[in-house]
């Protein structure tokens, strides 16, 4: 869902949540600051991420926080442009696939010290380079957020893209193993 992730303050309590329209959340919470906003395609996973990373501040069953200044200023910074938190659930299986390639080349290159054959040390780091796709699949998420927080679909279909990914990395593994075998 395209909107606006904010994070506001009232009577001392802050609150973080999403929007389509600034205006609207303004009139309807009528906060005492606006402290940051964000225009994002995919609110929903940014706003679990958040809601995980500050839970210990969290009120019970609220999008309502007391956060510490410092907190708040994590929170700000997060809300940035130039965060390092990834924003989408899309962005994190991009990590997953970045993690894949580099599992799969230092792999490829230790056990090119054990003087395997192309074939071999290629099934090998295909093997292991599935892992990050199966940790995305059993954990649903990198403890980035917490899955309860997003719809159903978002999580289901984040597993669904890494058991596809992950069942291709070793459907190549075994056919490169076989292929070394003839």
């Amino acid at each position: 869902m395209k909107g606006y992730i904010y994070l506001v303050k009232k009577k001392g309590i802050h609150s973080i949540g999403h929007c389509k329209d600034l205006n609207l959340m303004r009139k309807k919470i009528n906060p005492d600051e606006i402290i940051q906003t964000l225009f994002l395609e995919d609110v929903t996973s940014l706003e679990a991420r958040l809601f995980r990373r500050y839970k210990k501040a969290r009120m019970p069953d609220s999008a309502y926080f007391q956060l510490s200044p410092e907190q708040v200023e994590d929170c700000k910074k997060q809300l940035g442009q130039k965060s390092q938190m990834p924003k989408s659930i899309g962005a994190e299986f991009s990590i997953c696939i970045t993690g894949s390639i580099v599992l799969f080349l230092l792999l490829y290159f230790s056990l090119n010290y054990f003087n395997l054959n192309f074939l071999v040390r290629t099934s090998y780091s295909l093997v292991f380079s599935s892992i990050p796709f199966w940790l995305l699949l059993s954990l649903g998420n990198f403890g980035g957020y917490e899955t309860a927080d997003l719809p159903l679909f978002s999580s289901w279909a984040n597993r669904t893209k890494a058991f596809a990914s992950a069942a291709i990395i070793l459907l190549l593994a075994y056919l490169f193993f076989l292929s070394s075998l003839a």
